[in-house]
């Protein structure tokens, strides 16, 4: 099965959510939920039509991250 991912959108983070993202990884798994409503929030703000989606967090050199998102029919497993 050969995957392409289609990227529909990538940003950096803001500082608010780079904070979130952060202590996500430092353990406070319980954060991810808040991390998906700013993202999701984001999305709604932009005028793109995403649809299902896969979300990716890419750590930057300077610290931060970008947030990558990418359609989710990319990662369906072929029966």
């Amino acid at each position: 099965m050969a995957m392409t991912k289609r990227t529909l959108l990538r940003w950096s983070a803001d500082e608010p959510l780079n904070q979130l993202i952060r202590r996500y990884y430092s353990g406070e798994v319980s954060l991810w939920n808040s991390i998906c409503d700013q993202v999701d929030g984001e999305l709604r703000r932009q005028p793109v039509d995403h649809g299902l989606y896969h979300l990716r967090l890419i750590g930057r050199r300077d610290g931060g991250y970008d947030v990558l998102i990418e359609a989710a029919d990319d990662y369906a497993i072929d029966p």
